[in-house]
């Protein structure tokens, strides 16, 4: 068994996205009330005349075999790629998207929408199509990341489904990713209660999706910082996603003894599955970040995430990823438990 295998859901595809997708986008309508760490590295970093998307594909497409969360990727936030906040010329293009493959890139991990009223819909659709079709025109497979606020559970559920229906030249996200990290303004039971209830909603409004949990490194909330997350919902969410995401930024510790990237690596993939109760939950692991890692840190974090059968590894993000941190994940291939 090659790069990815996995347990995935039954059901048809069409383009990239069941036909049920299409089904719950008219049907679906909820409301209820949602509301990032700031001490943790995230997956949405601080910051500093679009197309219509085209239509849906009815035109089906056979199952990948492999995860879209398998083997190596790399990060981009909405910082970086659209001109909603990163300006009228953003930095990373999808020109870029040609560097990526050649440095090894199977899967890119792109913001497409953002929890924020000023912005109900998807941002920059235009810049979206092109990283789409360059994307799929190399043959990386592309994951669409969405960071809830927990204000409202009725638009985070609707800016999902609008990503999962997003068509460039017929094809869509290749899987859905959720960034559960926010803690700030809403308190914890109710901060739990909306993230279940959404991750319910989307679970049913998308059974065929592939939908990735990118979660907070439990060294941190479980050791490091117990006030961090506390009686986080892992039982509540380990059947509402397929893969989990722990953001290990080895680089983000300064702790005697946390700051060695296969022992972090590690520790962290371990945990995730502890508190699942499943020594086989399927785990792609986020490394980094920033230029200041080597090719050493990236090697050790390779070697955690191949003993640990850790089905992925990614890098946050792609321009604060050095050169020499991708020849040491270059080709990773772990099928998993």
């Amino acid at each position: 068994m090659g790069r990815g295998a996995h347990r995935r859901r039954s059901g048809r595809r069409v383009g990239g996205i069941t036909l049920a997708v299409v089904v719950g986008a008219v049907l679906f309508t909820v409301v209820v009330m949602w509301g990032r760490p700031a001490a943790e590295p995230s997956a949405e970093p601080p910051a500093g005349t679009s197309a219509v998307p085209s239509a849906p594909s009815t035109t089906e497409e056979p199952e990948a075999g492999a995860s879209p969360y398998a083997g190596v990727g790399t990060w981009l936030s909405r910082y970086r790629i659209t001109r909603e906040f990163a300006g009228a010329q953003p930095p990373v293009t999808p020109a870029d998207v040609a560097a990526m493959a050649d440095a090894g890139v199977q899967t890119l991990y792109l913001q497409p929408a953002a929890d924020d009223p000023r912005y109900p819909g998807l941002l920059s659709p235009d810049l979206l199509a092109e990283f789409l079709v360059e994307a799929h025109e190399r043959d990386l497979q592309v994951v669409a990341w969405y960071l809830p606020r927990f204000g409202s559970i009725a638009a985070d559920l609707r800016r999902l489904q609008e990503i999962a229906a997003f068509r460039a030249d017929g094809r869509g996200f290749d899987a859905i990713a959720v960034d559960i990290e926010f803690t700030d303004e809403v308190e914890l039971a109710p901060r739990n209660a909306a993230l279940i209830e959404l991750s319910q909603q989307l679970r049913a409004a998308l059974p065929d999706v592939e939908l990735g949990a990118i979660v907070l490194p439990p060294v941190v909330t479980d050791v490091l910082n117990t006030r961090y997350w506390p009686d986080f919902p892992w039982q509540e969410l380990r059947d509402l996603y397929d893969v989990w995401l722990p953001m290990a930024y080895w680089s983000n510790r300064s702790e005697e003894g946390f700051t060695d990237p296969h022992w972090y690596v590690t520790e962290n993939i371990e945990r995730v599955r502890q508190h699942l109760g499943d020594p086989c939950a399927l785990v792609s692991v986020i490394g980094g970040y920033d230029l200041e890692e080597t090719a050493d840190d990236y090697a050790a974090m390779v070697r955690a995430a191949t003993e640990q059968r850790a089905i992925g590894v990614s890098i946050w993000d792609w321009p604060t990823t050095p050169p020499s941190a991708w020849p040491p994940l270059r080709d990773y291939d772990v099928a998993g438990c």
